[in-house]
């Protein structure tokens, strides 16, 4: 080979390791500013978790909030008037006295607004208190004097089915006056709507837990109320259910409009001064004090003391307020003389 021939063949061959050298350094920088020329990545979203509405009456869930009025509707006690319509439907309800040996309902419609209550029947001053909670729209059908006094004093609202409200209430032909006034919560609703009456705070009326206050407590998986000896009241726990199902006068209560067994998940049961006013009967009972209870659970009766508070009955233990479980409630307000008997 020809000297000058090896030299472009040494030329040649520096010049092509020169490119290819040089085009690695520029890959490598071409990729450094692409990758700093990107846009900063998206955060990552994560799905937040669905908020888990929960009824402030009864620690259920609810599909939705919607401002509504709460309706506290005196429900008859008297045997012409069993069974009644619509206790089931009911998330609260309170049994106290009224005249002579019968019992009156205070029944508190809140989650469902819809469904035939009743008999309805007249108010007495001391069911007002109960109301004083949530609020709540009184359906009744007349009352004492002094309810009456108080609730147009006091401006409650009140829906009264024998008075100036007869339009919202029906008859029925089954049953033969005073027992045959009834109701439909859409038109209670519908009624406390119209007249502005104010809708429930939606304030949390008890604390809720998915367990039972059980310690300590006595079995109760069957329980007797004797208000007097004229009337008794009772509970019978069903383990497979997880409820307590309602008996008046050893007869297991049922709703007239399905017929299916009354149940709740919580009994509060709790001593109350009474005392009675005048020839007819009328009572004056104590439930803005405080006092001593059980409250019912799972087959277990706790002893609890009871005190009143933003209309509510509330049973606290060890100065603690006791949580209740999701679902209904039903408070038996005894005289003091009343027995409470477990098996």
């Amino acid at each position: 080979m020809k000297p000058f021939e090896k030299e472009e063949f040494n030329i040649d061959f520096k010049w092509r390791d020169l490119v290819k050298r040089n085009f690695g350094i520029a890959s490598l920088l071409i990729a450094v500013l692409l990758v700093a020329c990107q846009p900063d990545s998206a955060p990552v979203t994560r799905p937040e978790k669905p908020v888990r509405l929960m009824s402030p009456i009864t620690g259920t869930p609810v599909e939705k909030e919607e401002p509504k009025p709460v309706i506290m509707a005196m429900i008859n006690n008297h045997p012409a008037a069993r069974p009644q319509s619509g206790l089931q439907l009911a998330d609260v309800v309170v049994e106290i006295l009224a005249e002579g040996e019968i019992t009156r309902f205070a029944a508190f419609y809140y989650n469902r607004l819809n469904g035939v209550i009743g008999p309805v029947r007249s108010v007495r001053d001391y069911y007002l208190d109960l109301a004083d909670g949530t609020g709540a729209v009184v359906a009744h059908a007349g009352g004492s004097p002094s309810a009456l006094n108080r609730i147009r004093e006091e401006k409650k609202p009140a829906i009264d089915g024998v008075h100036q409200d007869e339009k919202h209430f029906f008859r029925v032909d089954f049953r033969k006056p005073p027992h045959n006034l009834y109701a439909r919560l859409e038109e209670l609703s519908r009624v406390a709507k119209q007249r502005d009456y104010p809708d429930y705070s939606g304030k949390p009326a008890y604390q809720f837990s998915g367990e039972a206050v059980t310690g300590g407590g006595k079995a109760a998986g069957k329980v007797r109320l004797i208000y007097h000896k004229l009337y008794e009241a009772g509970y019978q726990y069903d383990p497979a259910k997880q409820q307590y199902v309602r008996y008046t006068e050893g007869e297991m209560q049922t709703d007239r409009e399905t017929g299916e067994p009354v149940t709740m998940q919580n009994v509060l049961v709790i001593f109350a001064k009474h005392k009675v006013l005048d020839y007819v009967g009328h009572r004056a009972v104590d439930i803005t004090g405080q006092g001593k209870g059980y409250l019912l659970q799972q087959g277990k009766a706790v002893p609890v003391e009871w005190k009143y508070r933003d209309g509510w009955i509330v049973p606290y233990r060890d100065g603690k307020e006791c949580t209740l479980l999701p679902g209904k409630t039903w408070i038996n307000v005894l005289p003091e003389t009343g027995e409470v008997l477990l098996q």
